[in-house]
């Protein structure tokens, strides 16, 4: 893995709501195509392309049918070598994204499982007999006769985890939606499979992998109850970053990925720092970097962006807390992180973080400029350069499985009356991040030439599109390129070091990168209110600003800064 990831800039796409080439109202490999010096204007090193393979969508795309085959809505195989061919030939590479926790119950190996119990492809996925009827906790279940789960693991999208396999009464583990069925990864013969796979895709030229839920692919052996056995639990410590999980990463590497030049981006759920330096630090052989989701879930209860029991309150405090800490422990540790605002998980950054209002551009700024100059490798989500917001989504016009599901159990299970976890549901959905690419102010927002799109359009379009933008010269976008340009130019943002400044400002975060002797100072206000801020502690008195959200301003100790507004300065240079 000799793939030089830390000076990259990695631009993630969703295909189904990206750019429709056909007319049938579904984005697809010949939009991204068409789409390709779009994304090199941007000075984007890397393309993160969201599952493309055969899939019923149950997930769209993260329920896999055939990981060596292309989705027919999205084209062919020809489609995707095209597209490989033509993104190498401007510089930019493809990552895949490679879901190995579990496979579609519609998939092949799965359906030989199902069909023959005594075959080998029954042990390539987590079987296990239930317990009898009566010995029920007390735990809402699914009416069933004669039998209930193994134990009382809850679905990451609510429910219990288990799925009963009607033809032997046996329970198959499903810890997402009831149709992702979880690999058995201590089968010797699974994890072969999975190195087939990868290099099936590293031998077709593309330049790695982004590996989902990654850090959960080992289970503890005889799959105990998780907490209190009265309740559905969700299994953190049974299934997160075990020891096994560990070794298989290392094989991985050594089978895999050792022999190609290609990285790997690790998404884990609730890692903490100590974990990611397991996976990504100097001499694991494991993975090249991950994400981490504290800054995500921000004023999210523990159980998740669903947990409103902190009503999504958060301060700049508790987010600098957050950044600071990750930032100098993976730093410390030798590790390094996949740093992002958005992805196709979250909701649109500027509604989340900003000012989706007054302040859109200056906030959607603000935020791409912390992204952009972190430790780490900065990955940004299609329609982030134009600032899209959150879409206005009635129950009706939710697509995501998530959404329709935790809708129903934050009802069920916690009781929240049904006009609150609507409100909740609309706060966070994935479906956010979904809406279709906002092209231009046209028909269906230039997505699609056909009737319609696939999910409803944000109405914004007229106002929010990448056509208008590229013709104003203070827009969002034109901030990106700006961004990316000076962090290709300037190693400091590539590989120098972190260092926070005025912590204990309010409003204001900043830091230094620093790398053989050069400096940059970022000062970001994230508040929708004017802010001050004294530099008094460092001992650079010369400085001069090289990029600002809000025009040219000098350097000087004390800093007043506008709503949203952020600057770079080079300081302690002549």
């Amino acid at each position: 893995m000799s793939y030089d990831f830390k000076n990259k800039v990695v631009y993630q796409i969703w295909p189904r709501s990206f750019k429709d080439s056909n007319g049938d109202g579904i984005g697809d490999l010949g939009g991204v195509i068409e789409k390709l010096p779009y994304i090199k204007s941007l000075g984007a090193d890397v393309i993160w392309l969201s599952p493309v393979y055969p899939s019923h969508n149950h997930d769209y795309g993260y329920d896999i049918d055939d990981y060596c085959a292309i989705n027919p809505e999205f084209g062919t195989m020809e489609d995707f070598d095209r597209l490989v061919a033509e993104a190498k030939a401007l510089g930019i590479g493809i990552v895949m994204d490679l879901v190995v926790n579990h496979t579609s119950s519609h998939h092949k190996w799965f359906r030989a499982a199902v069909e023959d119990p005594a075959g080998k492809y029954r042990d390539y996925y987590i079987f296990k007999k239930g317990r009898k009827a009566d010995a029920n906790p007390g735990y809402k279940l699914p009416v069933t006769t004669g039998t209930i789960p193994p134990n009382n693991w809850l679905s990451a999208f609510g429910g219990s985890a288990w799925q009963k396999d009607e033809k032997t009464g046996e329970y198959y583990l499903t810890l997402f939606t009831p149709n992702q069925c979880d690999l058995n990864w201590a089968n010797p013969e699974v994890r072969e499979e999975v190195w087939k796979i990868m290099r099936f895709w590293l031998d077709r030229g593309i330049a790695g992998f982004r590996l989902d839920v990654i850090n959960a692919i080992a289970k503890r052996e005889g799959l105990p109850d998780s907490g209190d056995p009265k309740k559905l639990n969700f299994p953190f410590e049974h299934i997160v970053s075990l020891p096994k999980t560990h070794e298989y990463l290392k094989e991985m590497h050594e089978k895999v990925l050792s022999h190609y030049d290609c990285f790997t981006v690790g998404e884990g759920m609730v890692t903490p720092l100590d974990a990611v330096l397991g996976y990504t630090g100097p001499g694991t052989n494991e993975l090249d970097m991950m994400f981490q989701f504290d800054l995500a879930l921000i004023g999210c209860g523990p159980l998740g962006k669903f947990d409103f029991r902190k009503l999504y309150h958060w301060t700049v405090r508790e987010y600098k807390d957050i950044f600071d800490r990750w930032e100098t422990g993976v730093e410390r540790g030798g590790g390094w992180l996949g740093n992002y605002i958005s992805n196709h998980d979250q909701p649109r950054p500027v509604s989340r973080f900003g000012d989706d209002k007054k302040y859109r551009r200056e906030s959607a700024k603000a935020l791409a400029m912390i992204n952009m100059t972190m430790y780490g490798t900065p990955f940004m989500y299609q329609g982030e350069e134009i600032g899209m917001t959150n879409c206005p989504l009635e129950p009706e016009e939710w697509k995501d499985f998530e959404a329709i599901n935790d809708y129903e159990m934050l009802q069920s299970m916690m009781h929240v009356p049904a006009p609150i976890a609507k409100k909740i549901v609309q706060k966070m959905t994935r479906d956010h991040a979904r809406t279709p690419m906002q092209w231009s102010a046209g028909k269906n927002a230039g997505f699609t030439d056909g009737e319609e799109a696939w999910m409803k359009i944000n109405p914004n379009y007229t106002e929010i599109n990448v056509e208008d933008d590229l013709k104003n010269p203070d827009s969002v976008i034109d901030f990106y390129k700006q961004l990316i340009r000076l962090r290709h130019l300037n190693d400091e943002l590539n590989y120098g070091s972190y260092r926070m400044i005025a912590k204990s400002n309010r409003q204001v975060i900043a830091f230094l990168r620093e790398y053989e002797g050069r400096r940059l100072l970022i000062a970001v206000n994230m508040t929708g209110r004017p802010a001050r801020i004294d530099l008094g502690e460092l001992e650079y008195r010369k400085g001069h600003i090289i990029l600002g959200t809000h025009g040219s301003e000098k350097y000087s100790r004390f800093l007043t800064m506008q709503p949203f507004e952020g600057r770079i300065y080079r300081v302690g240079e002549a």
